[in-house]
């Protein structure tokens, strides 16, 4: 069972983002899969890795989208990006030195995080790239 699933309610209605957001739900998941599946750290260490990887190329699209828009609450925009990719890199490091877990608590705090990103900050970005005829 999945930990957080794809509905329209995530849509921002610019399909590429959705299309990024619908690939990063997947990610979550598999890297939930694997925690409750109780796989190696060898397999955590590559799923986590992926979610890291996707999750920095979605940021800079984003980020790309709104430079070229003029997007007026950017600057904002993009700390909750900076915060937390450096928290996830830091979890990420601790993790493969071995200093700490992935658990639930951990899967629930990056369910909440893109959830509750996806249905605030991503919202008005879609609305605002929407006026300036991205859809």
């Amino acid at each position: 069972m999945p930990i957080i699933t794809w509905s329209d309610s995530l849509s921002v209605q610019v399909k590429e983002f959705d299309g990024q957001h619908q690939k990063l739900v997947q990610l979550l998941n598999d890297v939930y899969d694997a925690v409750t599946a109780k796989k190696s750290n060898e397999t955590l260490k590559k799923v986590i890795g992926e979610l890291i990887e996707y999750t920095k190329y979605h940021f800079s699209t984003e980020e790309k989208y709104m430079d070229t828009y003029d997007y007026p609450q950017r600057s904002e925009h993009i700390q909750e990006h900076t915060d937390l990719t450096n928290q996830v890199l830091d979890f990420h490091n601790k993790f493969i030195a071995g200093k700490a877990v992935v658990d639930l608590l951990l899967m629930n705090f990056l369910k909440d995080w893109l959830t509750k990103h996806i249905l605030g900050s991503d919202k008005k970005y879609g609305l605002y790239l929407n006026t300036k005829g991205v859809s």
